[in-house]
């Protein structure tokens, strides 16, 4: 009898902590999206000659504030890391019974005001007399009380102080180290002061990369056209400059960063110092994949079309490498006994098909079929069709496999569609859709074959990219972050380092990567809330739906280009 009531004080606690990690994220996603709101729509004011006053310089740097706080933050939870389970169940238990509501309305109402007080600063034309000290000092207050009332909202503020009490030395050196590694960055990015001789390390990396790119294209092209002393590369027809933008200190930034967080957070699965391996590989690799880029680049430019290389190819070849890579190097450190930790054999779901290539491949195909559409298109791609046709099969063919995901959905997934499309309309940048080449491949189409390809273009957008990209990202990745036997992890379980990376990747897909990654977290509370891919599924209809018929009922075709 004892066991009959065993059961429901645990399921009880289950739910109360998933509505409270559902909760969290609501607050995270809340916060991440007034930042960008705020940080996109206003820029700081010029700093001018005449300007002496304290006020109007503070105001002039105070972009600068979200940057260096963002910088701490990170360093602050590196700090904590090593007790950072034991700090979320506090903030856990404390946050149960906790009357958040009131804070989270004291929050969205300071939000107001800030935002209001943003505008009449920042407006455009620049008033000098509100860049006076009472409105500094003013605006900094109305910022601390929005950050103040939002972290009521995540927990009591008993817990905030007996954090600081407990935690001040970590939390101390976090500020320092973050500050530290914001000063560092900033200084860095200006290159072209050549303050530590940066920009001669770009040039020493673009060397050997234009050397490898003048090599590949030696086995097609006669004509090449080669000035290292300028980094100049190509042929007669189409040539390309290769300065540390494009040597590859980006992409090796990424991955380093990347594996560092990687064997951080997977380090008792991992097998050390074998893993430190990765580093010189995934550098490596991706160095390789920069050169080769870059020589398809001239290729493309050369043989097919410029635009399509400067357009599409040049844009998304850089994020897609590192995409490729990234998961690379989780599949090979969790394949690999080299690499992993060699633990008990866990019992695997079995499928008739792998369910890996069944949740990736329609993805993979999209992708594939996408760069070899657009490699055939000059700026509108004409063949569009064909990726749907593609993908659509590969769906088709793997369809027994997905039957073991659960289909049935519930009324919020619509509604968190319905608000990702407003996050997304809100970030999306005012431009003149006439002139995109989407508008104008269409004009220049017969009015059939128009219809047909919008007909398609709908079809895709609204059914089949969104099964695609959320059986790869919350079918298959969500959950491969959290373990490597991801056909055993619980659709919806949650883990914060798979629900960041996963959307990051997710909006790195993207063009829109900043509306794409919160997109991607919107989707992922979608699963998170009942365990159901479907509910995602829909969500992303919902949202890719509503933009569809906003861009036929208003002709923004830049919302599809």
């Amino acid at each position: 009898m004892g066991c009959d009531f065993a059961g429901p004080p645990l399921q009880i606690r289950s739910v109360a902590a998933k509505q409270l990690a559902v909760r969290w994220l609501l607050l995270l996603a809340l916060m991440a999206f007034e930042l960008v709101v705020i940080t996109d729509r206003y820029e700081a004011p010029h700093l001018l000659a005449e300007d002496a006053d304290w006020s109007a310089k503070l105001f002039h740097f105070s972009k600068g504030i979200w940057h260096a706080s963002l910088w701490i933050a990170c360093a602050c939870l590196l700090m904590l890391s090593p007790r950072l389970k034991v700090i979320l169940v506090k903030a856990r238990e404390q946050s149960k019974e906790y009357h958040w509501l009131v804070w989270l309305a004291v929050h969205v109402l300071a939000f107001a005001v800030f935002a209001i007080a943003t505008e009449l600063i920042f407006e455009d034309p620049l008033n000098p007399a509100r860049l006076s000290g009472p409105w500094f000092i003013s605006w900094i207050v109305l910022a601390g009380t929005k950050l103040l009332s939002w972290l009521l909202a995540l927990a009591p503020g008993y817990f905030w102080l007996r954090l600081i009490r407990q935690e001040y030395a970590a939390l101390f050196m976090g500020c320092l180290f973050g500050l530290g590694a914001w000063i560092l960055v900033a200084t860095l990015s200006r290159y072209d002061t050549a303050l530590l001789g940066q920009e001669n390390f770009w040039n020493f990396l673009a060397v050997p990369t234009l050397q490898l790119v003048y090599s590949m294209l030696g086995w097609v092209y006669s004509d090449l056209v080669y000035q290292p002393e300028e980094f100049l590369l190509g042929t007669a027809v189409f040539q390309v400059e290769i300065t540390h933008f494009c040597s590859g200190i980006e992409g090796i930034s990424l991955i380093t960063i990347f594996l560092a967080v990687y064997l951080w957070l997977f380090r008792k699965e991992l097998r050390f110092p074998h893993s430190f391996w990765l580093f010189p590989l995934g550098i490596t690799v991706i160095w390789l994949a920069n050169a080769v880029r870059i020589a398809l680049l001239i290729a493309i430019g050369t043989s097919m079309s410029p635009e399509i290389a400067l357009q599409g190819f040049h844009a998304q070849a850089g994020w897609i490498a590192f995409t490729v890579i990234a998961l690379g190097a989780i599949a090979l450190s969790n394949k690999m006994r080299f690499f992993a930790v060699a633990g008990p054999d866990l019992p695997v779901v079995a499928t008739g098909k792998s369910l890996a290539a069944a949740l990736l491949v329609p993805l993979l195909a999209m992708m594939a079929a996408t760069m070899m559409t657009s490699a055939s298109s000059s700026g509108f791609d004409v063949l569009y069709p064909m990726r749907i046709v593609a993908v659509a099969a590969v769906l088709w063919y793997f369809r027994k496999a997905y039957n073991g995901l659960g289909w049935r959905w519930t009324w919020q997934a619509p509604a968190i569609g319905g608000a990702v499309f407003m996050i997304w309309m809100l970030l999306e940048p005012n431009v003149d859709s006439s002139k995109t080449a989407l508008s104008q491949g269409l004009a220049a189409l017969a009015d059939e074959t128009a219809a047909v390809w919008l007909l398609f273009r709908v079809l895709g957008s609204v059914i089949i990219v969104p099964l695609a990209e959320e059986l790869a990202f919350r079918g298959y990745l969500i959950r491969k972050l959290i373990a490597k036997d991801f056909e055993n992890v619980p659709l919806g379980r949650f883990s914060w380092f798979s629900f960041i990376l996963s959307s990051i990747l997710f909006g790195l897909l993207h063009e829109r990567w900043i509306a794409g990654t919160l997109a991607g977290m919107g989707y992922a509370l979608a699963l998170y809330r009942q365990g159901r891919l479907a509910d995602a599924v829909i969500a992303h209809m919902t949202t890719n739906a509503l933009i569809a018929i906003w861009v036929l009922a208003q002709a923004r075709w830049s919302l599809w280009s």
